[in-house]
């Protein structure tokens, strides 16, 4: 009961109980008595508790009485009935316009509180859910938990560089659509693969606490989002650079000097080989381990990325199968037993040799070994020898990268090889695809379209492709063992000649190589059936001298091609050094090995 002071309330007080009487069996009884000089308003005991109530009739007729709780009778008269009385006079329920002030306060005081909690707060509460959650997967001790929480911390610092600053501070409930589109569109024009990197924790987090408040929230990124973001997203193709990558008929060139004696025992120089040969993947070589690789007699084969190093970890397993050819095969071969030879325990093919402790505790080459190869070894090098390895653009003029000339110049020369008879494409698309082990697209395709490629198909593309990674190798140290004199080589100009003439006719030089071995098949053929016994072996015998002689002329002719082209992509290369500034970037490059 509230303490009365006001002498008028005290005095309606003694006329109440003075109403109810003072017998002990009265003490619960209600008694009510009208306010005079004020229509409508009444006092009210029940037990000790004097009240107050206004009697009034609703807009449909009906009665009721608003009580006054907790208020004076001078509070009463001077604000609280004036005001209900005027309410009711517009026809306006006071206990319904009571209800909905109290409702009102109510979600001023929620919304107060929504604007306490900043994006930052949520952000912080939705990075240790996501740390927890990827590290109860793995023993906290492994190698394999560490891994996982440094590729996640790299996630968060590419938010939290291009993101966090721009919302950390602003209420989270206050966030709409078009403010996300002011903070996001000018990085899609700009920068497309950071945005889209960014865009994706932006969807969790505001997915996460639409959960944890029980849609409460309701996440800000509607559809309007992605309209509002299509100019910006289109811009922002426009302007993406895919990583550098040459002329694809100047890397046969560029492999013969990864494959010099220089890098012979360079792990890291033999992983950016084997990334060209295989058109795979840098993680997928770097990680690759000797019980993945599956070797034929002819020492054609394959080998399967396990999921946790491919780049889709749920790809199927004809998604994660690299074929190789013979050479490579070879090369697996040699490496192994060289391998066997220091270490025979280890597991990985490219161990990081870099570590003192590599034998006794192997570990694959890092990505960051490869990138300082390409970027500080290679290109510096090749820098100081005046050739500068720009990208095919011409509009380019980045060093190239091991990514994009491993599998940019793969799938360039698979699609413009053609047929020596037909003139028709040599290898589909869907090849060429599977080999670069990317899935169809489309969905509708990929429904539809059950086609698969056959194992000799892959096995002979890839066989293919390293025969022209290694030809400019091969066709210098032919040429090196076996250098023609000045009569010689004016012999083979002249041939060259002819069979520029006819190529020029649109027939290609294996087409004339086997005509012409044909002609001397068909004569040999006609003699035999001559039935003659006069000197028939001895006309025989010097045809197919012939025929060897002008297999081998072809393919003396076909090396000094290569090799001439070769030499002509090195002098572009040289000039390319003078055209972009090849000194100011080698100055530059030296300046941040030294850093």
């Amino acid at each position: 009961m509230r303490a009365i002071s006001d002498p008028n309330e005290l005095k309606i007080l003694t006329s109440l109980k003075q109403k109810r009487g003072y017998n002990p069996q009265n003490k619960n009884k209600i008694v009510k008595l009208q306010i005079s000089g004020y229509k409508g308003l009444y006092a009210e005991l029940r037990g000790e508790n004097l009240r107050f109530f206004l009697r009034y009739s609703k807009a449909n007729g009906k009665k009721t009485d608003r009580v006054y709780k907790g208020l004076s009778l001078s509070q009463i008269t001077s604000s609280a009935l004036p005001y209900d009385r005027e309410l009711i006079a517009k026809g306006l329920d006071p206990i319904e316009e009571q209800k909905k002030a109290r409702q009102q306060a109510a979600k001023l005081a929620e919304d107060n509180k929504k604007q306490k909690i900043t994006f930052e707060d949520v952000y912080l509460q939705w990075k240790g859910y996501a740390q927890k959650k990827t590290l109860s997967k793995y023993d906290v001790s492994t190698e394999e938990s560490y891994k996982a929480l440094r590729d996640m911390n790299r996630y968060f610092h590419v938010f939290e560089k291009h993101i966090l600053p721009s919302l950390a501070k602003t209420p989270i409930y206050s966030i709409t659509s078009y403010h996300l589109t002011e903070i996001f569109a000018p990085l899609y024009s700009e920068h497309y693969a950071t945005a889209n990197k960014c865009a994706t924790p932006l969807g969790d987090i505001f997915s996460w606490y639409e959960r944890e408040t029980k849609g409460e929230f309701k996440t800000p990124i509607t559809s309007s989002f992605a309209i509002n973001l299509r100019d910006s997203r289109k811009e922002g193709i426009g302007k993406t650079k895919n990583f550098n990558a040459p002329d694809y008929r100047a890397l046969p060139v560029i492999f013969g000097h990864l494959n010099s004696d220089r890098y012979e025992n360079n792990t890291s120089a033999l992983v950016t080989q084997f990334c060209i040969l295989t058109a795979c993947r840098g993680q997928a070589i770097r990680k690759l381990q000797w019980e993945n690789i599956h070797l034929n007699d002819d020492y054609t084969g394959y080998f399967i990325i396990p999921k946790e190093d491919n780049k889709i970890k749920d790809a199927p397993k004809e998604l994660r199968t690299v074929y190789f050819g013979s050479m490579v095969g070879a090369l697996l071969t040699n490496l192994k037993d060289k391998q066997i030879a220091l270490a025979p325990a280890i597991k990985y093919v490219f161990p990081n040799k870099y570590r003192k402790d590599w034998v006794e505790n192997p570990k694959p080459l890092s990505e960051n070994a490869i990138n300082t190869f390409m970027r500080k070894t290679f290109h510096v090098n090749e820098l100081k020898e005046g050739y500068f390895w720009k990208d095919a653009d011409n509009e380019k003029d980045g060093l190239i990268h091991t990514h994009a000339t491993s599998r940019a110049c793969f799938q360039t020369w698979a699609l413009e090889q053609k047929d020596a008879k037909t003139g028709l494409p040599r290898y589909s698309k869907e090849l060429t695809e599977s080999c670069l082990l990317h899935a169809k697209a489309d969905q509708y395709k990929g429904a539809y379209d059950r086609s698969r490629v056959s194992e000799d198909e892959l096995y002979r593309i890839k066989g293919d492709w390293e025969d022209f990674v290694f030809s400019f190798v091969f066709a210098g140290s032919e040429i090196e063992a076996n250098p023609l004199n000045g009569i010689a080589l004016e012999d083979l100009q002249d041939h060259e000649a002819d069979i520029q003439r006819l190529e020029k006719q649109g027939q290609s030089i294996e087409a004339q190589e086997e005509a012409d071995i044909q002609h001397l098949e068909n004569e040999i053929q006609d003699i035999q059936q001559e039935g003659v016994e006069t000197n028939r072996s001895e006309k025989i015998r010097g045809l197919r001298e012939r025929q060897n002689a002008i297999r081998k002329m072809y393919h003396v002719i076909k090396s000094y091609r290569i090799y001439t082209h070769g030499l002509m992509h090195l002098a572009k290369a040289q000039d390319d050094f003078k055209k972009y500034g090849g000194e100011t970037l080698l100055r530059k490059l030296e300046e941040q090995k030294e850093k």
